[in-house]
């Protein structure tokens, strides 16, 4: 059942179905495991960039076969790096069940720098030891303000991206009947022995504590609306 283009032969209850291009940030083979599996679960994370090309180009060439089967750029473009029925690894976790959760899952990049440090005025992401400028106070639509895992701000998602990504993962639910849940009271936590047997949507940050993604940022009331219109039969 392709979906080329967005579209796709279920009755899809969302307005607006997503455009993925499915050409421009293409992976080799060589880079992803190209096995199909059964998919129950879906991944969010950000990228620790700023663009979807950036998080591309370093997936190229390494051996280690790490990637998402999706990144959502800045302007809320979709681009699909291969299948999601194939996998790649993108967890990091050390568990019994690390391999099994990397093969149910489809994962998506979100491009967002994530945490940021305030040095007088402005604040600065990760590159040069926190030393990259990224925005000023002044410019408040930029980013939050919220205590999370040793950061107390986090660059914003675009409104773009918050419709792009809401409409993609309600229609990989559809796609691949994965439960379109929630682990509510668990948004924000790291429960390993929670999350690879969990079924539906979380993110990195369910999965490891030292990772900050998807973060305080995230648009998750939004999310769990688009949820509620997925068709369960």
């Amino acid at each position: 059942m392709a979906l080329e283009n967005g579209d796709t032969d279920l009755m899809f209850p969302v307005p607006d179905k997503p455009v993925i291009d499915r050409r421009t940030l293409r992976l080799p083979p060589g880079q992803y495991i190209p096995e199909h599996h059964k998919k129950d679960l879906i991944v969010l994370h950000f990228t620790a960039g700023s663009t979807a090309r950036s998080a591309f180009n370093s997936w190229l060439g390494d051996l280690r076969r790490v990637a998402t089967a999706y990144i959502v750029d800045r302007d809320g473009s979709i681009f699909e790096t291969f299948d999601p029925a194939c996998w790649a690894y993108a967890l990091g976790i050390d568990h019994p069940q690390a391999l099994a959760t990397e093969k149910r899952a489809i994962q998506i990049e979100i491009a967002n720098v994530g945490p940021l440090k305030r040095k007088g005025d402005s604040l600065y992401w990760w590159p040069k030891d926190y030393g990259t400028k990224y925005c000023d106070l002044s410019e408040s639509a930029k980013y939050i303000k919220a205590s999370y895992r040793g950061f107390e701000y986090f660059a914003t998602f675009t409104a773009e991206q918050e419709s792009a990504v809401c409409s993609l993962v309600a229609l990989l639910c559809a796609e691949f009947k994965i439960p379109p849940v929630l682990a509510t009271g668990k948004l924000t936590v790291a429960d390993l022995p929670f999350f690879v047997d969990f079924k539906g949507v979380a993110s990195h940050q369910n999965f490891r504590a030292d990772k900050f993604d998807v973060g305080p940022a995230f648009f998750w009331p939004e999310l769990n609306d688009a949820l509620k219109r997925v068709p369960t039969r």
